[in-house]
């Protein structure tokens, strides 16, 4: 039998017992909180942004995926970084050891963002078929570490080393193309001279010179690197696939400058990665008129494309009408009316009256006469309907070919509206390459081409039905 008298004991020993737990508990459910809010904190003191974080995130799975890359740039990659970290700095050209080297170099004229960066599939390409390390350097208009810095790829040429940024001293590199036009290549480079250089190279005159260099034009030639792909047997073309977007993460990810600019833009304008169309206006560029025909800029001793678009008369006619027409094509896109739409432009002028001065009830009022015009009377109702966003702007995108002598910081729009341009859902395009880059930067399936270049040829990554008035006059 039980002592009756322990039964009371027991009790209050399990009642203690039971709040002592209890207590416990609280204390660690407490202290875990704390914990989380912290680590909260933590992180949102690291980046400014949430699209910060995605970013990152981004980054590092796509350029370290080596499923979603062939694997001949798999095998290139791990063979670059293992020389680069076995001879680090200035190791990688003094060393007789080292393996060759290969830069792709812009040392005056070198086109624009895609015709600098966007032929990465060919660097690569070239790089790998003469097995030299693949570096990247621009002189011109600033070093492109400005703007874009190394992410899982180092191709930065090591400070010091000798020579570089001395124009003459990098001109005097000897080109892996000498005296074939690989600035300009026609026929007779594709069908003879690229296979004669590659042969040079590897086993010519120039098989033992240390360091070449090269800036090959091929965007409209992508077809010719397919070809050679397919007959190594090849399956992944790379241009129009997811590829294209990895191979450029890996290489670069936003200088401190240019991220900055991106992430105040995303948090004035409360855009999310994914989530917003981009709609890209270049009305500067030759090929939008006849051929024949020179828009004088601002300054009318030089083209419209060098010192800006006259924002007056004819011109901004032309404008207005070309950015009411790629609004009204973007809205075919769009999966809700309130989902923002990124205006972008080559003409400063251009955004801050479609995106800012036609959403300023004060501004209508005080320009009533404006709108006899039809033009504007067009441009107002598409306007309207949408939720038309830009960043604020007081200079144009500086054009890194035709608009050279600038601080870094003047770059930073031009990069900054790729960026944004690269993380949008849908892109709406016209003139150049500038935008298509960024829909293969992104991979993006949804994209419409609202006008084609009035003369010149074919347009390589181009190939797109033209949206046309047909697509929208159902649009209220």
């Amino acid at each position: 039998m039980k002592s009756p008298s322990k039964a009371p004991f027991k009790s209050r020993a399990v009642a203690n017992y039971r709040r002592t737990t209890a207590f416990k508990f609280t204390c660690l459910f407490v202290i875990l909180a704390i914990t989380l809010c912290t680590i909260q904190v933590i992180i949102l003191m690291r980046y400014e942004h949430p699209s910060d974080l995605e970013q990152e995130i981004a980054q590092t799975s796509s350029s370290n995926d080596d499923e979603t890359l062939p694997k001949w740039i798999t095998d290139y990659f791990r063979w670059h970084k293992d020389m680069r970290a076995k001879y680090p700095g200035t190791q990688l050209f003094l060393d007789p050891d080292a393996p060759k080297l290969i830069i792709r170099t812009c040392l005056g004229l070198c086109g624009g963002l895609n015709d600098r960066l966007g032929q990465l599939p060919w660097d690569l390409y070239l790089a790998n078929q003469t097995q030299r390390i693949l570096l990247l350097r621009w002189e011109r208009p600033r070093p492109l570490e400005n703007f874009l810095v190394p992410n899982d790829i180092d191709w930065s040429v090591p400070a010091h080393a000798e020579g570089f940024g001395d124009m003459k001293a990098v001109r005097a590199i000897t080109p892996l193309f000498q005296d074939y036009a690989d600035d300009h290549p026609d026929d007779d480079f594709w069908a003879s001279h690229l296979d004669k250089a590659l042969e040079r190279a590897n086993t010519g005159e120039f098989k033992n010179v240390r360091v070449l260099r090269h800036r090959l034009l091929g965007h409209l030639a992508e077809d010719v690197l397919e070809e050679r792909l397919r007959a190594l047997g090849e399956t992944d073309m790379i241009h129009s696939t997811r590829s294209f977007g990895n191979i450029f993460r890996a290489f670069f990810k936003p200088s401190q400058g240019v991220n900055a600019q991106l992430q105040q833009v995303y948090s004035e304008l409360n855009l999310s990665p994914g989530q917003y169309t981009a709609v890209h206006c270049r009305v500067r560029h030759p090929k939008a008129t006849v051929a024949g025909v020179v828009v004088h800029g601002k300054f009318a001793k030089y083209p419209a494309d060098k010192t800006g678009l006259p924002w007056y008369g004819e011109t901004k006619d032309f404008a207005v009408a070309v950015a009411t027409h790629a609004i009204q094509c973007a809205r075919t896109l769009s999966e809700d009316p309130k989902e923002p739409i990124y205006f972008m432009s080559d003409s400063n002028d251009l955004v801050r009256y479609i995106a800012h001065e036609l959403n300023d009830k004060d501004f209508i009022s005080r320009n009533a006469t404006l709108f006899d015009n039809k033009h504007d009377v067009a441009a107002l109702k598409a306007v309207k309907a949408t939720n038309i966003v830009a960043r604020e702007v007081t200079l144009e995108n500086a054009h890194i070919d035709k608009q050279k002598g600038r601080k870094p910081k003047d770059y930073y729009a031009t990069f900054t509206d790729l960026l944004l341009a690269a993380n949008a859902r849908c892109v709406t395009f016209g003139i150049g390459f500038y935008a298509i880059f960024a829909t293969k930067i992104s991979g993006t399936e949804c994209k419409l081409l609202y006008q084609e270049e009035q003369w010149g040829g074919k347009e390589g990554g181009k190939e797109s039905k033209v949206c046309t008035e047909e697509a929208y006059k159902h649009l209220p």
